[in-house]
């Protein structure tokens, strides 16, 4: 019973204290929480991020480096690459591209040296990008780089009178054929006379230089045939006469048949005004004849000159 009134009497006394000295008491302590509170935010800087360079450009794509050189005091939430086009700084409310896993830690410095690969693009187009980090104070931004994407392709108008063929069968498969927009058409070099061995050409002749970075060509129809071309190789001309050879392809052992399209892209584009594509193989080897519904002659702008 002693040790209850000894309670009772501080409890007493402590209901009894000073007003004012509770309220300062209170006042104490609400300062210590704020002035806590400060320090705390103060501690923590946006991070610190750089941008590299853009590397890849296509026309649906480009790469671009980044790095973050600090957190800033805070563990990194996200980080990557943001891009736009016009004149607007890039930000991530525009397109952006993520990199790094994140952890209970954020984005771990192991991380923190990256490229992205902004998808989506569209060709020809003048784009903005920087890097970005993000982290408990915001969101930071790295330089602004631009660059261009590249070109799509651009195909060649054919016609009857730019081409000719080596060689033609007289029964069948006239050279218009290639050009006439019909699949269900198609070209055949001599088998039945004037008959001579691989290579069969194609020859394309413009009335100024065109870029060629490569070509488009349908089979003569849906059967697996033994002289559908399976090896290429591309010639040009300064003069129309001496042919010099430029490109080889590998062997195309999976051609894809009529009505499919299949896309050749030559290891860079070049600039004649005198073509000739030639069949140096076919699906069976050194078959005397070969065939093709359609072909599509194309500059490549994703291609060096």
């Amino acid at each position: 019973m002693k040790n209850q009134k000894v309670k009772k009497r501080n409890y007493q006394k402590f209901i009894k204290m000073d007003l004012s000295r509770m309220a300062f008491l209170l006042f104490a302590m609400v300062v210590f929480s704020f002035t806590t509170s400060c320090d705390d935010d103060e501690s923590v800087n946006l991070p610190v991020t750089t941008t590299g360079e853009v590397t890849n450009i296509t026309g649906q794509d480009a790469v671009v480096s980044g790095s973050v050189t600090s957190n800033g005091g805070s563990k990194i939430l996200a980080m990557g690459v943001c891009f736009t086009t016009g004149d607007a700084e890039p930000t991530v409310a525009d397109n952006f591209a993520e990199v790094g896993e994140f952890t209970p830690d954020g984005i771990l410095e192991a991380d923190w040296n990256y490229s992205a690969t902004l998808k989506g693009l569209s060709v020809k187009t003048a784009y903005k990008a920087r890097a970005y980090a993000s982290n408990a104070a915001g969101t930071a931004y790295g330089e602004t780089i631009s660059f261009i994407s590249k070109a799509g392709k651009t195909y060649h108008t054919l016609t009857n009178e730019m081409i000719d063929t080596y060689t033609q069968e007289g029964s069948e498969g006239p050279k218009p054929n290639l050009v006439d927009g019909d699949l269900n058409t198609y070209w055949h070099s001599a088998w039945s006379s004037g008959v001579e061995p691989l290579p069969h050409h194609i020859q394309i002749t413009f009335a100024e230089a065109k870029d060629i970075g490569g070509f488009e060509f349908a089979t003569r129809d849906a059967y697996a045939r033994g002289n559908n071309p399976a090896q290429f190789d591309v010639q040009t001309s300064s003069d129309g006469t001496t042919y010099t050879t430029v490109w080889t392809s590998d062997r195309l052992d999976n051609v894809l048949l009529n009505p499919e399209w299949n896309a050749v892209s030559l290891d860079k584009n070049y600039s004649s005004k005198y073509f000739r594509i030639r069949v140096i193989d076919t699906k069976t080897p050194a078959s005397s004849s070969t065939c093709m519904a359609e072909l599509k002659v194309f500059e490549d702008g994703m291609l060096p000159f």
